[in-house]
C-alpha cells in the first residue's frame, strides 16, 4: 500500500535532485488527483449512473481499493504511462523507496521490449545521466526476468561507461563478473568498454589483461588501450603499443593521432611529434581543427613555440583551446611578455572569451613579471566575468599584488575572500614575508592556527623562509621542530635547506654544518648551496673551500649558481688560479646561468 500524496511528494523531491522530464511533476499531480477523485466518488456512489469511468491512463482490469487514505495495489503492473516518461516515473518510485511499484512498472514496460530498454540506456548515456543508468540496471537485475529483457552486448557498454564516469569501482567489478557469467567477455564492444572503464579506474593491469585476452581487436580496442596508458602517465608504453599496432597493419585514424600527440608532449619528444604531424598531413587530416589544435599544443608543450605560433597564425578558426595552448606554452617557457601579448590579442582580435584557465595562466604571468598595470586590467576583467570570488583566483590575486609591491591591495583581497582556507593564508604569509615583515608573517601564521586551519609542509616552508630573510633564528628553529612534533610533518630537502639558510645568514656557520651532519637525508645541492652562500656572506673561506670542492667532486652539480658562489669565494681572496680552474670546469660541463634582469614599470 502506498499513499498517493507520499508518492507525489517523493517524486517532486526526487525531481529536484535529478534531471527529470519536465512533465513529470504535473503527471504525478494528475495521477494523485484523478485517482483520488475516482476512488472517492466510487466509495460514495449509490447508483450505476453515478459511477465514473476509471482515468484514461489506467488499463482495463486494474483493481485498486481505497482504505484510510491508502491505495491498495492488487494489479499495479497494468498502469499505463506515456512512453516518454516511463523511465522517469519508475526511477522516481525506485529512488523514493517504492521498489515493488518500480519493479511492477519495469516488468510491464520493459520485460518484453529489450529495444526500448537499450534505447533508454542510450538516451541516459547521451544525456550524461549516469546515476539513472545504474538505477535502471539495478531494476533489470532485480526483476529476475525469464523473458527477453536480459542485458545483451548493447546494454553492457552503456552501463560500463556509467561506472567509469562515476568512478563506481565496486559496481564495475560486479558488472565484469556478470559479463563473464553471461558469456559476453569475448564480445569486442563489451571488451572495449571494459578496457576504457579499467583505464579510467587507473587499473592498467586489468585493462591490459582484457586487451590481451581479446580474440579479435579493432581500432577502438587499440585506441582505448593506448589512451589508458597516456591517461595514467605512461607515455613510453603508449608509444610502444602504437608501434605494435602499426606492426599489425592497423593504420592510425584521427582518434589515434589525438591520443598519441599528448604522449609526445609528456615526453617532450619533439622529433616524434614532428613525425606524427607529417603523418597527419599525409593522411589528409590537416583541415581538422581539433587535430591541428592538438598538434599546436604538442609543439607549445615541447617548447617549439616558433612552429606553434606559425600553425596558430594559419588557423582559420581560433577557439579558446588554441589560444590557451599558446598562452600556456609561453608561460611554461618563462616568456611572460608573450603571455600578456597573446592575452591582449585574444581580447582585441578574437570573439572568443577567455576561459578560466586563460585567466589563471595570465594572472600568474602578471605576478611573475610584476606587471601591476596589466595585472589590474586582468583583475578588472575577472571581476566582469564574475570569477573574482573563485578561491584559486583569490589566491593568485593575493600573490600577484604581493609580488608587485602592493601589499595593501593583497590585504584587501584577503579580507574579502569568499572562504578562508590554507591556500589564501599561505599566499598572505608569503606576501608579508617577502617584504621583510618576518614577525608579521609569524603573527599571521599563528592567527591561522587559531582559526582552526592546519598548515601543510608548503605553509611551514613559507614561514621558515620568512624567518630566514628577516634573521629570526630562534623563531625559525621553533617553527621547524613545531612542524615535526605537533603536526607530524616529515621535513623535505627544502625544509632542511631553509633551516641551513636561517642559521647561515645569521652567521652560525658551525651550527649549520652540525645540522647538515645530523640530517636523516643525504644533503643535496640546495642544502650545500645554502651553506656555501653563508660562507661567502660571512667570509668563512676555510669552510667554504673545504666543503665547496667536496660537493663538486662527489655530487657533480649542474647548478650554475653553485659554481658562481664558489668562484666568488676564491675571487674574494684573490686566488685566481682556482677561479680559472672553476671557469674551465663550468665550460667542460656545459653549465650556463641564464642572464638575470630587473623590471621597472613606469607610472605604476
Amino acid at each position: 500500500m502506498v499513499k498517493l500524496a507520499e508518492a507525489t511528494s517523493s517524486s517532486l523531491h526526487f525531481n529536484k535532485s535529478r534531471h527529470r522530464h519536465p512533465c513529470i511533476s504535473l503527471f504525478f499531480f494528475s495521477l494523485s488527483h484523478l485517482t483520488t477523485s475516482y476512488f472517492s466518488s466510487s466509495s460514495t456512489s449509490h447508483s450505476p449512473q453515478d459511477h465514473h469511468p476509471p482515468p484514461h491512463f489506467l488499463h482495463h482490469g486494474t483493481a485498486f481499493t481505497l482504505k484510510n487514505g491508502l491505495i491498495t495495489q492488487s494489479n499495479f503492473n497494468f498502469l499505463v504511462f506515456p512512453t516518454v516518461i516511463v523511465p522517469d516515473v519508475l526511477l522516481s518510485y525506485f529512488t523514493a523507496g517504492h521498489t515493488l511499484i518500480a519493479l511492477s512498472l519495469f516488468r510491464f514496460h520493459f520485460e518484453s521490449n529489450l529495444h526500448f530498454l537499450n534505447s533508454t540506456f542510450k538516451h541516459f548515456s547521451d544525456s550524461k545521466l549516469f546515476n539513472e543508468i545504474l538505477d535502471l540496471y539495478c531494476l533489470l537485475r532485480l526483476s529476475n526476468s525469464n523473458t527477453t529483457a536480459k542485458p545483451d552486448t548493447f546494454t553492457f557498454p552503456y552501463v560500463l561507461k556509467a561506472c567509469a564516469s562515476l568512478f563506481a569501482l565496486k559496481e564495475g567489478l560486479s558488472l565484469h563478473t556478470q559479463i563473464l557469467k553471461l558469456g559476453f567477455g569475448d564480445n569486442i564492444f563489451v571488451a572495449n568498454s571494459l578496457i576504457d572503464m579499467y583505464s579510467k579506474f587507473g587499473s592498467l593491469h586489468s585493462a591490459r589483461k582484457t586487451f590481451d585476452g581479446m580474440p579479435t581487436k579493432n581500432l577502438v580496442s587499440w585506441n582505448s588501450m593506448i589512451s589508458g596508458y597516456v591517461l595514467n602517465g605512461f607515455p613510453h608504453t603508449a608509444l610502444e603499443l602504437c608501434n605494435l599496432m602499426k606492426f599489425h597493419g592497423i593504420k592510425l585514424d584521427k582518434v589515434s593521432f589525438k591520443i598519441v600527440l599528448p604522449a609526445c608532449s609528456q615526453l617532450r619528444a619533439i622529433r616524434l611529434g614532428k613525425s606524427v604531424h607529417a603523418h597527419i598531413i599525409i593522411s589528409g587530416f590537416s583541415s581538422d581543427l581539433i587535430l591541428v589544435t592538438a598538434v599546436l599544443h604538442m609543439y607549445a608543450k615541447c617548447g617549439n613555440l616558433e612552429i606553434a605560433e606559425k600553425i596558430f597564425e594559419e588557423l582559420q578558426q581560433k577557439d579558446v583551446v588554441s589560444w590557451n595552448a599558446m598562452i600556456s606554452g609561453y608561460s611554461k617557457t618563462g616568456q611572460l611578455e608573450m603571455v600578456l601579448k597573446f592575452f591582449h590579442r585574444m581580447q582585441v582580435e578574437s570573439s572568443v572569451s577567455p576561459s578560466f584557465v586563460t585567466v589563471l595562466v595570465t594572472l600568474q604571468a602578471c605576478a611573475d613579471s610584476a606587471k601591476i598595470l596589466f595585472g589590474e586590467t586582468v583583475h578588472g576583467y575577472i571581476t566582469k566575468l564574475g570569477l573574482s570570488s573563485d578561491t584559486s583566483v583569490e589566491v593568485l590575486l593575493i600573490n600577484m599584488y604581493s609580488k608587485c609591491g602592493k601589499l595593501n591591495l593583497a590585504f584587501q583581497i584577503f579580507n574579502g575572500v569568499t572562504r578562508e582556507g590554507l591556500n589564501s593564508w599561505s599566499a598572505l604569509i608569503h606576501g608579508i614575508g617577502m617584504h621583510g615583515y618576518g614577525k608579521a608573517a609569524l603573527m599571521a601564521f599563528f592567527k591561522m592556527l587559531k582559526r582552526g586551519i592546519d598548515p601543510d609542509g608548503l605553509c611551514f616552508l613559507l614561514v621558515l623562509s620568512s624567518c630566514s630573510h628577516t634573521g629570526l633564528v630562534k623563531e625559525g628553529r621553533k617553527v621547524f621542530y613545531y612542524m615535526i612534533r605537533e603536526f607530524g610533518i616529515v621535513p623535505t630537502m627544502e625544509h632542511y635547506a631553509t633551516i641551513v639558510d636561517v642559521l647561515g645568514r645569521a652567521g652560525l656557520i658551525d651550527e649549520a654544518f652540525r645540522f647538515i651532519e645530523k640530517m636523516p637525508l643525504e644533503p643535496d645541492i640546495s642544502v650545500w648551496g645554502a651553506f656555501l652562500g653563508a660562507c661567502r656572506i660571512h667570509d668563512d673561506f676555510k669552510m667554504g673551500k673545504l666543503y665547496g670542492e667536496q660537493v663538486v667532486v662527489q655530487s657533480d652539480p649542474k647548478t650554475a649558481g653553485y659554481y658562481k658562489l664558489l668562484l666568488s669565494i676564491y675571487a674574494s681572496k684573490g686566488i685566481w688560479d682556482e677561479v680559472f680552474k672553476i671557469r674551465n670546469l663550468i665550460e667542460e660541463k656545459g653549465v650556463y646561468k641564464a642572464l638575470g634582469c630587473s623590471l621597472i614599470e613606469i607610472n605604476s
